[in-house]
This record gives C-alpha cells, sequence and structure tokens, in this order.
C-alpha cells in the first residue's frame, strides 16, 4: 500500500530475496532486485551477506521493515520495529527465534537513524525497554496503516469460500497460527457462549482461519489458511470475530473485521485500545469466562451488534491513508539522510 505513494515521490530499489516468490503489486516505477544470499535458507542470513554487499556504492539510504538490519551499514537505515514481545513474552518463541529477533531488533535500535512503530503503544515500548540501546524520542517515528480495501460489508457477497465452507447460517469467527491469539481460550469462549443462548453449535457454528487446527468438535468449522479475499469474504458474513488475544503491536486482524462491519470481541490488550476505540465489546481479560460472557452478549444483543458494526466501520475510515502514511515513512528517510 505504502511502495506506490514511495515510488511517486523518490526513486525505490526494492531488495528481495531470490529463493522467495516475487512481490505482488509493486509499481513499475521501483526496481526490483533479486538478491542471491549465502547457502542458508535464513532470512537473517540474506539480510546481512547479500543486503550490504548490494548497498556499498549505494547514494540513498536502506529502510529494512522487519526488525533487523546489517551489521556492516554502507548507508544510513532505518528500520520498523513491530513489538517487542520477544523481550517481554519470549516464551511465545522458539529458543533460536527468540534469540534472533533479539539480537537483531537490538542492533537495529542502536544504529537506526530512524526507527518506524506501527503505533503509540509499541512508541512507548520502545522508550521505556530500549533506551539502553540509545532509543530517544526524536528517533521515533509512528506509522499508522490503513486497512486495505478489500475489507469491507459487502467482501462477502456471493463468495464461493462461503460455499465451499457450507456456511449458509450465521457463524463467528477465530483466528489461529501463533500462541498470543489462544485459539484454545476462542473455542471455549465460543462454546460458553453458544451454551449461554442456548444453541446448538451446529446452529451458531465457529470458523478457525489460519494454520493452527482446532480441536474437532461439533459446530467448529476449520477453514485454514486463507488468501486476501477469502479471508475479507469470511470477515463480512460473520457475527462476530471472536479474538482473545494476549498483545497486539497493532492489530490488523481485528481492524479487518471492524472494516467488514463484524463486531470484534476483545480485550484492552496491547494496542488495541488505540487503534479500536469504542469499536469493540471489551472484556475485562482475555480469558474464556470474560471472551465468553462478552460474545454472548454481542449475539444475543442485534441493536448493540449494530452499534459496534458502525462504529467499526467509521473507526476505519478516521484512519490515515495510505499517502499518509507514505508521507511520515517518507520524513523517516530524509531525517536519516540528513539527519
Amino acid at each position: 500500500g505504502v511502495l506506490p505513494h514511495l515510488a511517486a515521490a523518490a526513486t525505490v530499489d526494492a531488495l528481495v530475496d531470490a529463493r522467495m516468490p516475487e512481490p505482488v503489486g509493486a509499481p513499475q516505477s521501483a526496481a526490483i532486485h533479486a538478491l542471491r544470499g549465502p547457502l542458508s535458507g535464513r532470512g537473517v542470513a540474506w539480510l546481512q551477506a547479500a543486503v550490504p554487499r548490494w548497498l556499498r556504492d549505494y547514494p540513498g539510504i536502506f529502510h529494512c521493515p522487519f526488525y533487523g538490519l546489517p551489521y556492516r551499514q554502507p548507508v544510513p537505515m532505518v528500520v520498523t520495529i513491530h513489538d517487542l514481545t520477544f523481550e517481554f513474552a519470549g516464551h511465545w518463541y522458539s529458543a533460536e527465534k527468540r534469540l534472533a529477533f533479539r539480537l537483531q531488533a537490538r542492533w537495529a535500535a542502536r544504529t537506526a537513524r530512524r526507527i518506524l512503530v506501527d503505533s503509540d503503544h509499541v512508541r512507548m515500548e520502545l522508550l521505556e525497554h530500549y533506551r539502553r540501546y540509545g532509543v530517544t524520542e526524536e528517533r521515533l517515528l509512528v506509522v499508522r496503516h490503513p486497512v486495505n480495501a478489500r475489507f469491507r460489508p459487502e467482501a462477502g457477497d456471493e463468495s464461493r469460500v462461503i460455499r465451499r465452507l457450507g456456511l449458509e447460517q450465521p457463524y463467528v469467527v477465530a483466528l489461529g497460527g501463533t500462541g498470543r491469539r489462544q485459539l484454545g481460550v476462542a473455542v471455549a469462549a465460543w462454546s460458553d457462549a453458544v451454551a449461554a443462548l442456548g444453541a446448538a453449535p451446529r446452529e451458531l457454528p465457529l470458523v478457525v482461519v489460519g494454520t493452527e487446527a482446532p480441536p474437532v468438535r461439533d459446530g467448529v468449522v476449520f477453514a485454514g489458511a486463507l488468501n486476501d479475499d477469502e479471508w475479507a469474504a469470511v470477515l463480512a458474513r460473520a457475527s462476530a470475530f471472536c479474538y482473545p488475544t494476549l498483545y497486539e503491536g497493532y492489530g490488523m486482524p481485528a481492524l479487518e473485521a471492524a472494516a467488514c462491519g463484524t463486531p470484534v470481541v476483545c480485550a484492552r490488550v496491547g494496542s488495541l485500545p488505540e487503534v479500536l476505540g469504542d469499536a469493540a465489546a471489551w472484556c475485562a481479560e482475555p480469558g474464556a469466562e470474560a471472551v465468553g460472557a462478552a460474545l454472548a452478549g454481542v449475539l444475543a444483543d442485534h441493536e448493540k451488534a449494530g452499534r459496534l458494526a458502525g462504529a467499526g466501520i467509521e473507526r476505519v475510515r478516521e484512519l490515515p491513508d495510505w499517502s499518509a502514511a507514505a508521507g511520515v515513512t517518507l520524513k523517516a528517510y530524509r531525517e536519516a539522510m540528513w539527519g
């Protein structure tokens, strides 16, 4: 979303790993450079070997949008750090990944001339936890990203994925794939809500999206990994998005649901209060009992669900557009280049 606006205002060279699929949607004015890295298939190795070699005589700056920077830095550097969960919730990562994220992010915090973050919440986390690595207020810029236009209330109309999953009745959506999103809690909360409403599970099924398979039980439909259009369609037709996440650095899945007019049920964790405002059914904590009670309240009260749907759509409309997000990014580039 940002790249076309950047390419309209500056010369953009996009460095990509030659072993990865070609980027989709890049503007023609952006030059794509597929770089061969070392024999290791790890992205860290590619960043540390292939990127600085290509940058050796480059006349501009380098921006890595994912936590790390090369140790050899022939040009000024900008980095995006999306959160610090690997610092304070390391149990969500394997030991190897936790170490890699910490080493990369700490080095980037020390050496980047500008650091981009997705929310004020993450900005404050960096100021609290990474001052020891030289992070200061003036080096931090917040870039809030809008929601892709495919996420809208009409996205579920005549969708093949809806027919494939056999979703002719109202249903609830949950998201799996990473531990902090607590798929097991979502399933338990949905089960409690269905029981509280006196409904049979198959009358109000739970559709689980993502790579994490849910427990096999009556009324639970495993959709698996979906592409963006399918994800938008499933969200738009849902009665609610059950999201007992323990942390979000921004909360794009919740914003995508809000853009579709689907009420979001979640706790006030991470950046979610900042990005959702009053456009969520807030629960006291992200446990099954609290989430289930809030979910049942949304499903039983159509007037409340309608208010949340309207508030969510309006909240997403208030987000900066891609041009504004690109403007902050370009500001970071200029400051990194010229101070």
